[in-house]
């Protein structure tokens, strides 16, 4: 009943809805960094799956430092949160769920970055200097998993994740 971003560049929501995938059900962004071509979408991604309907807050996922570029976000939306609640009504944009919350991790060492409903997301750290802490993931569910990196040049800790991926159920 979910699905997760990995990283918000420009033009990803607009793909999301050419898909047709319901905005409220975005369940959270996983970013790998911090580079504008990977981040410049979070404000579309928040403002389409808060006014379809999700149930709470944007959770942003990321290594140190996305505690400031969401907090930097939320408060660049402000005024325009307060805007649409007023011009939409509570019903359609709530002020509860307006906004992202950032969901933070070391990201200098792999660790089990999220576990719910059966998926678990394990992040990993990866080589994109002078970028630094640059990381990748690996989602399993249900017996399949797969990686996905950002930037990176080669990296023992990708291999290393990469090793047993499953594309169909054992």
């Amino acid at each position: 009943d979910k699905f997760f971003l990995v990283d918000s560049g420009t033009g990803s929501w607009e793909n999301v809805q050419a898909a047709g995938v319901p905005g409220e059900r975005l369940g959270g962004i996983f970013l790998t960094h911090f580079h504008s071509d990977h981040i410049g979408d979070l404000s579309e991604a928040n403002l389409g799956s808060w006014v379809g309907g999700r149930a709470g807050q944007l959770s942003v996922y990321g290594p140190s430092g996305v505690e400031r570029v969401v907090a930097g976000e939320n408060e660049a939306l402000a005024l325009d949160n307060s805007y649409r609640t007023k011009h939409h009504g509570e019903a359609i944009a709530p002020p509860l769920t307006a906004g992202m919350i950032a969901a933070p991790f070391d990201g200098s060492a792999t660790a089990a970055v999220y576990e719910a409903d059966g998926l678990k997301v394990t992040a990993f750290p990866v080589k994109h200097d002078p970028v630094a802490p640059a990381v990748g993931y690996r989602f399993d569910y249900e017996g399949r998993s797969v990686v996905v990196s950002g930037d990176t040049a080669y990296s023992a800790d990708l291999i290393a994740a990469s090793r047993g991926v499953q594309t169909s159920p054992q």
